[in-house]
């Protein structure tokens, strides 16, 4: 399990930063707990309080470039995750910023310039979930039981009573078709089903 993996001192973010995806996992556990505890303490919403922990999440893979000049992680991590919790209020009030980002300065790995910047975690799903819906009926289900359900290829061709090579392809055209449609939105795709994929091992 990528939970077990012994990282050296800078070694993780180094390893992120190149687009590793266990590393990532392996923070994703580490922290996520520490994470939503302090997004909790001010959201009193389980649900929206995991959607603002995901997109925190979600915002460090997208930006995990910049991972690499990182110094002390901890404090940054508090720093954005204070950003992104203050964000969320403000959307759940339905109130203007009223000077608080003044206060609370917004960090390089929050910020893009490309349509992904622009989104959140919540955002990005709602357009992910538009383009899976345009799939053909089997291939949508083949995706959702795969990619959303967390099921193998095995489960699901013994559930649907199809071979896995059937559900191989079925996967195969699924992400062909959602890259193409997600196309404006580079890199989006493979960080929704990474952040999933992370979400699922939670559970």
């Amino acid at each position: 399990m990528a939970a077990e993996i012994s990282y050296k001192p800078g070694e993780l973010l180094r390893n992120i930063a190149e687009g590793d995806s266990d590393a990532f996992t392996h923070l994703f556990d580490k922290y996520w707990l520490q994470v939503f505890a302090h997004v909790r303490t001010y959201i009193k919403d389980n649900a929206a309080a995991e959607d603002i922990t995901q997109d925190i999440f979600f915002s460090i893979w997208l930006n995990r470039s910049k991972l690499a000049t990182v110094q002390d992680f901890e404090p940054w991590l508090h720093v954005v995750t204070r950003n992104r919790t203050i964000s969320g209020l403000r959307k759940m009030l339905h109130e203007p910023d009223g000077g608080i980002s003044a206060t609370v300065p917004e960090i390089a790995a929050q910020q893009s310039d490309s349509p992904v910047g622009q989104l959140d975690y919540k955002q990005s799903r709602e357009l992910l979930q538009k383009a899976i819906d345009q799939l053909p009926e089997r291939r949508r289900q083949v995706f959702r039981m795969s990619r959303q359900d967390g099921l193998t290829h095995a489960e699901i061709a013994e559930q649907l009573q199809i071979s896995k090579a059937t559900v191989n392809e079925h996967i195969g055209e699924a992400l062909a078709f959602l890259k193409t449609r997600l196309a404006a939105y580079p890199g989006l795709l493979n960080a929704l089903l990474l952040i999933s994929g992370c979400w699922l091992g939670r559970k």
